[in-house]
């Protein structure tokens, strides 16, 4: 049986980064835009900690809700 040195294994704590996980989208100025709470998690009085992020493409931004919420508070987009 071929030890690691023979079959050429590399360092197995190796890291390996994927190439593209650091960069800013295209488009992007940097960051997001908070768009505010969901109109259901407001009602419900829930906190942040509670609420799930969702994007939403045309205001290119993130907005925070109840887990079955589906549309953005700012322009109520429904397709992220």
């Amino acid at each position: 049986m071929a030890t690691d040195d023979e079959r050429g294994a590399t360092d197995g704590g190796a890291l390996v980064r994927f190439p593209l996980s650091r960069t800013t989208p295209a488009g992007s100025p940097g960051g997001f835009v908070d768009l505010g709470t969901g109109a259901m998690a407001r009602r419900l009085g829930m906190r942040t900690a509670g609420t799930t992020g969702r994007w939403c493409s045309r205001c290119r931004g993130i907005w925070f809700g109840y887990a079955l919420e589906v549309e953005c508070p700012r322009c109520g987009n429904r397709h992220g």
